[in-house]
């Protein structure tokens, strides 16, 4: 096994080599060119396999991104590089074994496992077996990227650097965002969700560098925005850097027109002010924020405003009622089949019984409940919700812990604004379907291996 990945990448670089030797005869310059710098790519990552997880971390917000630059492969890129960081793993194991033997008794990924096996069980009653089946692929996959955390991001240097990433794509997304809005365009864009959805104003809404529709784009940014500000407010390294990237992203929050992400953004601001509240720097910092805000007001679109009036019946919005209505939906479905559930992602399938016909805003196509933990709990009943809240639970307590015992003043920074982003995601996903969304497994995963590093530096101390 020693052996293994120097002829696996000396096979890789020999097959490639005369691939790319054979397109450029043929006359093909951009073949050659494309095979070149894959064939590279493929090597980078077979010998350092966390370059496959740093990247897999950008995609999982940058989707719309990834889908430009590869919509041309038969097969996802996501899922590709996932395989090859599999593979690289593989051909690593006699240096990553105790990684791996670590991720294997890692709480979020034992309860992530336990998920899946009570949704294979749950998939044998559910009625609709296709979507099902679908629905367990997708959860397979997810899995996995809690898991190649904890094995790969194994120092804090590389969880760090997971965690910049979680603020540079936000703030990627959110020039992208401002693009689209400014040209009126959609940069990068493709699916149906991203695309079509528009606001009760008429307003076209961006997705930004996601293919998620624009609400759940928004919970993503949100995220890196929140991290960025904890960060900021905990240390004065790259603070300015931070304060740019939160004034940026606060801005594409609101051209984003999601009220969910407004309303757990402020609610997440004011935690984070009520925790400096008796800093030096806490009278300066709030009087600068409000002038600040003060000064964008005129900059603020007026259809924001109607959007966020909305919450009190100032404007008629008819999606409010309806998500109600999923709600209610989902609760009688739940009551149902308590321990099971209906199956893994059958709530879109009952979602059109003719028994619901009635209840306003009921379509006849199928939607998504628009609630995270009432829909874990419709799909997989409660022993498959109590493994999921399971999962989010013990990230949580892993940053805890590393809170209250640090082995370094930089993880406890980490901790905090990983907490703060990790909390404003879950208080945003009580109006959002997140449970098959990326960053719902891959901050657990970011957080577990935080706490590995944290532990196994005091073990070495």
């Amino acid at each position: 096994m020693r052996l293994a990945w120097p002829l696996v990448t000396g096979t890789a670089a020999m097959t490639g080599s005369v691939s790319v030797l054979l397109a450029g005869m043929a006359g093909t310059a951009p073949l050659a060119i494309g095979l070149g710098v894959a064939l590279l790519g493929c090597v980078a990552l077979l010998a350092q396999p966390f370059l496959g997880l740093a990247t897999l971390a950008v995609f999982a917000h940058l989707d719309a991104v990834e889908k430009t630059l590869f919509g041309f492969l038969p097969v996802s890129a996501f899922k590709l590089l996932s395989g090859l960081t599999v593979l690289a793993i593989l051909l690593n194991g006699p240096r990553l074994r105790r990684n791996i033997h670590d991720a294997l008794r890692e709480p979020v990924i034992v309860a992530g496992v336990c998920l899946v096996a009570i949704g294979f069980v749950s998939a044998i009653f559910a009625e609709d077996k296709a979507m099902a089946l679908s629905s367990l692929q997708k959860l397979l996959s997810l899995l996995l990227l809690p898991f190649l955390v904890v094995v790969l991001a194994d120092t804090p240097r590389r969880v760090a650097l997971l965690i910049c990433v979680l603020v540079a794509t936000s703030v990627a997304s959110a020039l992208i965002l401002g693009a689209d809005f400014a040209l009126g365009v959609q940069l990068f864009a493709q699916s149906d969700a991203a695309t079509t959805a528009r606001t009760v104003e008429g307003v076209s809404r961006s997705s930004g560098g996601s293919d998620y529709n624009p609400t759940t784009a928004a919970s993503l940014m949100l995220v890196g925005v929140v991290v960025a500000l904890s960060h900021a407010m905990e240390t004065r390294q790259r603070r300015v850097l931070l304060l740019m990237a939160v004034a940026i992203g606060t801005g594409a929050l609101i051209l984003s027109f999601a009220r969910s992400a407004a309303l757990s953004f402020s609610v997440v601001a004011l935690l984070i002010g009520w925790r400096h509240r008796h800093a030096r720097f806490a009278v300066p910092v709030a009087g600068l924020v409000l002038l600040m805000m003060i000064a964008a007001l005129p900059l603020i679109p007026a259809e924001y405003w109607q959007r966020l009036s909305s919450f009190f019946g100032g404007a008629a919005d008819h999606t409010l009622g309806r998500r109600m209505t999923y709600n209610i939906i989902g609760l009688d479905l739940f009551t149902r089949n308590p321990l099971l559930g209906l199956g893994p992602g059958n709530f879109v399938h009952h979602f059109t019984d003719p028994e619901y016909r009635h209840l306003p805003g009921r379509t006849m196509l199928g939607r998504e409940l628009h609630n995270m933990y009432l829909s874990v709990l419709v799909q997989y009943g409660l022993i498959g919700g109590a493994a999921y809240f399971a999962m989010l639970i013990a990230a949580m307590r892993h940053l805890g812990a590393v809170i209250r015992h640090p082995a370094s003043e930089a993880m406890r920074v980490q901790a905090v604004a990983l907490r703060f982003g990790l909390f404003a995601y879950l208080l945003v996903s009580l109006f959002l379907p997140n449970e098959y969304t990326k960053y719902s497994w891959l901050l657990p995963g970011i957080a577990a291996a935080l706490h590995r590093c944290n532990r196994l530096a005091w073990e070495g101390a």
